[in-house]
């Protein structure tokens, strides 16, 4: 009997993230090659057309010019924004490398913040979370890491001052728990988290095994490792080292993803892609 072996799917690169990754780090790209690029992954030029209209809306670009002869540049706020999300990527990394060890301390985060302000309330229930915080009960986040600073830029992007009330302890005792080691795959289990890598691993496999030929190409290349390597990070709680197995496999993954990636980068390091610093070794 032959048994046929159906390669997975490669992971779909969202618009946004095409014009993300074209804009680098000096907040400009070229129209023709950004959507030279999407067209590259299969996306449209109507849709990334679609998705920057929706960030101009928003207040997060400025197109100068028609056309495919036109440009795209980031507005101030955006440029804080982007800035915010790269912090968290370089945490990871950081976090590899021994740069951030854990200080054995929890962290106890509150807030009571009135129904009225709602807007604010999410605001900073969304801070906790994308920080990879843990709800315990209405308005109390558990953490192994200091958020207080963090979520303070992050709520200051949407106008909102930091009420938090930030609690630090080195005995945390959870029934059932008998270690921090416990405690950490109580409220952020591993499963999850190592199912969120799976498509970067996919992606590396395929980066590995081809060699884009032009510029066009390794960006492409470049973006659909960039979109798995989000989308594993916004799954991942980045829980310190110190509380995860020896051998943590999503560790191994971005280390294997920073190899790929300084492989492309050296194919064309004038990319804007390239230029993000926290990407850099």
């Amino acid at each position: 009997m032959t048994v046929e072996v159906v390669e997975a799917k490669t992971i779909e690169v969202s618009p946004r993230t095409i014009i993300e990754g074209c804009l680098g780090v000096n907040g400009r790209a070229q129209l023709d090659f950004l959507y030279d690029v999407g067209l590259e992954l299969g996306v449209p030029e109507q849709r990334v057309r679609l998705a920057i209209r929706r960030m101009e809306a928003a207040g997060s670009l400025r197109q100068l010019g028609r056309g495919r002869a036109g440009q795209l540049e980031r507005t101030g706020p955006a440029i804080a924004e982007a800035a915010a999300e790269e912090r968290l990527v370089d945490f990871a990394f950081t976090q590899d490398a021994g740069g951030a060890p854990w200080d054995g301390r929890w962290r106890i985060l509150a807030f009571s913040i009135p129904e009225a302000e709602r807007a604010e309330r999410d605001a900073v229930r969304g801070a906790l979370t994308l920080l990879g915080a843990v709800a315990l009960a209405p308005g109390m986040y558990l953490s192994s890491h200091e958020l207080g600073p963090e979520v303070g830029r992050l709520l200051a992007l949407k106008g909102f001052e930091s009420r938090l009330i930030e609690a630090a302890t080195t005995e945390l005792h959870v029934p059932g728990c008998a270690d921090d080691v416990a405690i950490a795959e109580r409220y952020w289990p591993a499963e999850p988290t190592l199912a969120a890598y799976a498509p970067l691993g996919r992606e590396l496999v395929r980066a590995e095994r081809t060699r884009p030929d032009g510029r066009v190409a390794i960006a492409a290349q470049a973006l659909q490792l960039s979109e798995a390597l989000d989308q594993a990070l916004r799954a991942d709680p980045l829980v310190p080292r110190e509380l995860r197995a020896r051998d943590w496999h999503p560790e191994t993954v971005r280390r294997r993803f920073l190899r790929v990636w300084e492989d492309l980068r050296a194919l064309a390091p004038e990319l804007p892609m390239f230029e993000d610093a926290p990407l850099a070794t």
